[in-house]
């Protein structure tokens, strides 16, 4: 029997091949372990990030139902007349408030809108056919395609059996509209006029108009357009006054026309809290006289 042993230097070829797979699972173990920790570190802001999100948004649900409440307060408190100002000088909301719809700022994370109601258009009834009509000129409808419009939504509220225009769909109400988003359903109203239309007009019935609060596009329908950028530019500016108006305009208060805020409002509440935000849109009918002083209509 012969044994052969076979000396150091005969295995020597075979050790650096060992070492080289050693090396190998070590870096593909440390790879893993790499990949591991970026995975966990990662998971870890997003966990952070995710939780700073909801922190933020439960802030900015807290701040918008103070900031609800104080608007609501302020409403029902505070004289809107432009005569009587003394008593809102000590009020954020009071001192920098307008009723015509332009932003204002209540806090460095919160604005504030107020629009009057009885400054808009109503497509309710029959009453608001004729500016109506012309706000659809303005908006670059043909006067055919205005009139159109006009029949359909007196149609969509039951109000002209013999009309022979017809709406697109087989939905036809056959009464008022709901809300303002139901022109989308009124034949001859696309997304483009609608986009137009829904900032300027009310579902609810105006017995009076308010041309002091109405915006730009309905002060057009009633008189000039420059008269009307005038009017603009001084309500912006916080210089318009009933008196000034009138000089301007020759239009004066009446049995169908008021320059006093109405009280019903419709009212945006935006809070930013980081990334989060909060938007609260609303139309309220202030009472304080009465036994239930408010009245939520959307």
């Amino acid at each position: 029997m012969h044994i052969q042993i076979a000396s150091a230097r005969q295995l020597m070829p075979y050790q650096p091949l060992q070492q080289g797979i050693a090396l190998i699972q070590v870096l593909l173990l440390t790879a893993i372990l790499s990949m591991m920790a970026l995975h966990f570190t990662l998971s870890s802001r997003q966990q952070v990030i995710i939780a700073t999100d909801l922190q933020n948004k439960i802030e900015a649900e807290v701040q918008m139902r103070t900031l609800e409440s104080k608007v609501l307060f302020a409403l029902l408190t505070l004289p809107r007349d432009e005569q009587d100002n003394s008593e809102r000088q000590d009020s954020v909301i009071g001192r920098s408030w307008n009723f015509f719809g332009k932003p204002f700022k209540v806090a460095n994370n919160a604005t504030v809108s107020f629009q009057d109601i009885n400054g808009l258009l109503s497509v309710y009834g029959t009453a608001y056919s004729a500016p109506l009509e012309r706000l659809l000129l303005q908006f670059g409808q043909s006067s055919q395609q205005a009139k159109n419009i006009i029949s359909n939504l007196h149609h969509w509220q039951g109000l002209d059996k013999r009309s022979v225009n017809r709406t697109e769909n087989d939905q036809v109400r056959g009464d008022y509209l709901a809300n303002v988003a139901e022109l989308k359903l009124i034949a001859g109203i696309d997304d483009i006029i609608y986009e137009k239309l829904a900032p300027v007009v009310t579902t609810l019935q105006n017995v009076l108009f308010n041309p002091m609060t109405a915006p730009l596009p309905v002060l057009k329908v009633f008189m000039s357009a420059d008269i009307a950028q005038e009017i603009e530019r001084l309500r912006q500016q916080g210089l318009l006054t009933k008196q000034r108006f009138s000089e301007l305009t020759q239009i004066v208060e009446d049995d169908t026309i008021t320059f006093a805020p109405g009280r019903r409002q419709f009212i945006n509440i935006n809070i930013q809290v980081g990334d989060s935000i909060v938007t609260r849109h609303m139309i309220v009918y202030i009472r304080p006289e009465n036994q239930i002083p408010l009245v939520w209509f959307q």
